[in-house]
C-alpha cells in the first residue's frame, strides 16, 4: 500500500531546478504501486522508468545510469538482492546509484544469505511516500554537494529566469529559454544525462536550429520527454515545412508574430492533460505536437525520403504512416487524400526506375520501327521486312511498294527485343526498385495511398480529458488523473482498512456532456453547473455522514470524493437517488456518472 504525503513548497522547489531532479528506477510488480510512485515522484521532475521483474530491472541497470533504484524484494523471476548482487558483480568499478529495498517482509530480507546490507536503504510496506521522498532529498544533497566529474567539460546551460535569459544570437528570441541545435546536443555522456533531465522538466520555450540537420536526426525529440513539444526556429532555412518558425526570412518587424506563435504553444499545452502529457506512447506524442503546434499532418514531396514523401512534423515518414493510420482508424483525425504512390514490394520504397520492357525476357533493350500495311495482300510486318536497298518489296508476294496511301500504309508501330528477338505492339511496364533492385511488372507493383491528416474534435476531447476518455462508459479508473488530495487520503483510508477492517469508497464524478456544453452553452456555464453539483453533494454526504465523513476534490476532468466508513456496496444501491437529488438544482444537464470503487477493487 502506498501512503503519500507532498509538500507543495517541496514540489515546486523540486520542480524548478535541474540539480532538484534524479533518474530512478522502480523494479516493482504491481501495477498499482508502479502508477502512484511514477505519478508523485514525476510531478516533483524526476525521470522515471519501470521495471516489471528482476531481469528487467538487471537489464535496465546495466543498459543505463540511474540515481536511485528502488527495488521490490519478492520479485517475478529474481529478488530485488539478487538483482543488486548481480549488478555489484558486473560492474565493480561503475559509480553505484543509491539502492532502496522496499518490502512487507522485512525479517525474510535481514535472513537473506545474501546480506541485505547491501541496501544503502530499507522502506517497509504499506509503503510510505512521504518516507521516500525523504531519501531522496538525501540523495540530492550528496548529490550536490560532490563537485562535478569532468571540471573540463563546460556546464550544460542551465534553463534562465525570465528576468535573464540566455543570448541565443537568434533575432527576436530575446525573453525567451531556447535550446540551440547543435552545441546544446553533444554526445557528451554527462551533457546527454543532463539534458534528459531538463527535457523530463521542459522548462524551454524552443529550439534554434543553428547548423544545417538532416531530419532524421531530429528523431531525437522523440525520445528525451517535452522535446518534441517545442517549436522549432530554424535559422538555416533548411528545415522547410517541418520548422516552426523560419527565421532566415522572418523581417525586423516579425518579432510580434514570433512570440504569438511561442505563447500559442503554451497555451495549447496547458490545456492537455497531464497524463498524455507524459505519455510515452508514440501515437499519444503524435497527436500532442498536432494539437500544441495547431497544424494539420501535411505530406509534401520528398526525393530523399525512401517513401517519396514527408510530413509536417520531425518524425519520419513511415512512422507517421503506421502511427496516423492507428488514429485515423480511432476516429482521432481526417483523411484527406494527397497522392498515390508506388512502392516496392520486397523493400517498401518508392524509388524506381520506370520502363518499358519486353513481355518475354524483361529486357529494357528495346527499339521501335514503324511496321507497314501491304493492301493487296494484307500482309503486315516490320518496316524493316520490306527494305531492299531503296525500294520496299513485299516479302510475302514479293510486289513493289510504290504509293503511300494506296498501295501500303503505316498503321503503328512494333517493339523489337534486341536481346531475344521477340516483337510486340504493346511492350510491358515493368518497375526496378532503385534501392533493392527487386523488379516487378506494372499490374503487380504495390501501391499507397497518402494522405492530409487533420484533427478531429475526438482527439481534442482525448488530449483535454485524459487517459479516461476512452474508458468513459467502462469501470477504469487511471490513477494519473488521480489529484495528489485524493491519493493523500486513498492511502490513509487504505491503511485504516489493512489494520482495523474500516470499509471505505471512492467516488469518481464524470461529466459525460461536457464538451456539448461547452460548445453550446460556453465554458463557464459548464463550470458553474459543475460547482453546483458539488457543492449539493458535498450538503447531501455531510448530512449523512458529518463534515469529517467525507472528502470531495476536483481533479481535471473529473471529480473524486472519498467516503469514509462506508461500505462500497451500501452507496451503490443508494447512488440513483443521490444523483437525482443533487442534480435538482441544476438548470443544465452536464450528464453526470458516478462510479463506486472500494478497496478490492483499488488493491488487490
Amino acid at each position: 500500500m502506498i501512503r503519500t504525503h507532498v509538500d507543495a513548497a517541496s514540489e515546486q522547489a523540486g520542480s524548478s531546478e535541474v540539480a532538484a531532479s534524479l533518474k530512478i528506477l522502480v523494479a516493482e510488480d504491481s501495477s498499482i504501486t508502479q502508477d502512484l510512485l511514477k505519478l508523485v515522484l514525476q510531478q516533483r521532475g524526476h525521470a522515471i522508468e519501470i521495471a516489471d521483474n528482476g531481469k528487467d530491472a538487471l537489464s535496465s541497470l546495466l543498459a543505463d545510469p540511474f540515481d536511485l533504484v528502488l527495488l521490490d524484494f519478492h520479485m517475478p523471476g529474481m529478488t530485488g538482492i539478487e538483482v543488486l548482487a548481480h549488478y555489484d558483480e558486473a560492474t565493480p568499478d561503475h559509480p553505484r546509484p543509491h539502492f532502496v529495498a522496499v518490502t512487507a517482509d522485512i525479517e525474510g530480507l535481514m535472513a537473506h544469505e545474501k546480506k541485505c546490507e547491501r541496501f544503502d536503504a530499507i522502506v517497509p510496506k504499506p509503503l510510505n511516500i512521504q518516507e521516500i521522498l525523504s531519501i531522496i532529498d538525501d540523495v540530492l544533497a550528496e548529490r550536490q554537494s560532490q563537485p562535478p566529474k569532468h571540471q573540463e567539460t563546460a556546464p550544460f546551460p542551465k534553463a534562465a529566469s525570465p528576468s535573464a535569459p540566455p543570448q541565443s544570437g537568434v533575432p527576436f528570441t530575446e525573453g525567451f529559454r531556447c535550446l540551440r541545435w547543435p552545441d546544446d546536443f553533444a554526445q557528451d555522456e554527462d551533457r546527454q544525462r543532463t539534458l534528459k533531465l531538463l527535457a523530463d522538466n521542459t522548462p524551454f520555450d524552443a529550439i534554434i536550429i543553428s547548423q544545417t540537420i538532416e531530419s532524421r536526426a531530429l528523431l531525437f525529440l522523440w525520445q528525451m520527454r517535452g522535446l518534441h513539444l517545442l517549436p522549432l526556429i530554424d535559422t538555416t532555412g533548411t528545415l522547410g515545412a517541418m520548422a516552426d518558425i523560419n527565421a532566415a526570412s522572418l523581417s525586423a518587424q516579425a518579432d510580434g508574430s514570433l512570440t504569438r506563435i511561442i505563447d500559442g504553444f503554451h497555451t495549447r499545452r496547458a490545456l492537455v492533460h497531464r497524463a498524455i502529457l507524459n505519455s510515452d506512447i508514440l501515437s499519444d506524442k503524435l497527436l500532442t505536437r498536432l494539437f500544441i503546434a495547431d497544424r494539420s499532418l501535411q505530406p509534401h514531396y520528398a526525393s530523399q525520403s525512401r517513401s517519396g514523401v514527408a510530413f509536417n512534423i520531425p518524425l519520419d515518414s513511415e512512422t507517421i504512416f503506421h502511427e496516423a493510420s492507428k488514429l485515423q482508424q480511432s476516429g482521432f483525425l481526417h483523411v484527406r487524400f494527397f497522392d498515390r504512390f508506388h512502392v516496392c514490394n520486397n523493400c517498401g520504397s518508392a524509388h524506381f526506375n520506370i520502363r518499358e520492357e519486353c513481355p518475354s525476357c524483361h529486357s529494357s533493350n528495346l527499339t521501335e520501327s514503324a511496321y507497314i500495311h501491304h493492301f493487296k495482300c494484307a500482309h503486315q510486318a516490320p518496316e524493316a521486312d520490306f527494305i531492299q536497298g531503296d525500294e520496299l518489296i513485299c516479302p510475302k508476294c514479293r510486289q513493289r511498294l510504290l504509293h503511300f496511301g494506296s498501295d501500303y500504309d503505316k498503321p503503328g508501330i512494333v517493339v523489337s527485343c534486341q536481346s531475344c528477338g521477340h516483337t510486340t505492339s504493346e511492350p510491358d511496364v515493368g518497375f526496378v526498385c532503385l534501392d533493392c533492385h527487386s523488379r516487378f511488372s506494372g499490374d503487380a507493383v504495390e501501391t499507397r495511398d497518402v494522405y492530409h491528416y487533420d484533427l478531429q474534435e475526438k482527439a481534442r476531447d482525448y488530449l483535454r480529458i485524459g487517459p479516461s476518455y476512452m474508458g468513459l462508459t467502462q469501470n477504469i479508473l487511471s490513477f494519473s488523473d488521480l489529484p495528489l488530495d485524493i491519493i493523500v487520503s486513498l492511502n490513509e483510508q487504505a491503511k485504516r482498512f489493512n489494520e482495523f477492517g474500516e470499509s471505505f469508497a471512492l467516488l469518481e464524478i464524470r461529466y459525460q456532456k461536457a464538451q456539448e456544453l461547452e460548445r453550446d452553452a460556453g465554458p463557464r456555464q459548464f463550470i458553474q453547473t459543475r460547482e453546483l453539483f458539488i457543492e449539493t453533494l458535498r450538503g447531501i454526504f455531510s448530512s449523512v455522514l458529518g463534515p469529517e465523513g467525507h472528502r470531495i476534490v476536483k481533479g481535471h476532468s473529473s471529480d473524486f470524493a472519498i467516503l469514509k466508513k462506508t461500505a462500497p456496496e451500501e452507496i451503490q444501491s443508494a447512488l440513483g437517488g443521490i444523483i437525482e437529488q443533487a442534480r435538482q438544482p441544476l438548470r443544465l444537464d452536464p450528464g453526470i456518472q458516478i462510479t463506486v470503487f472500494g478497496p478490492g477493487d483499488l488493491f488487490t
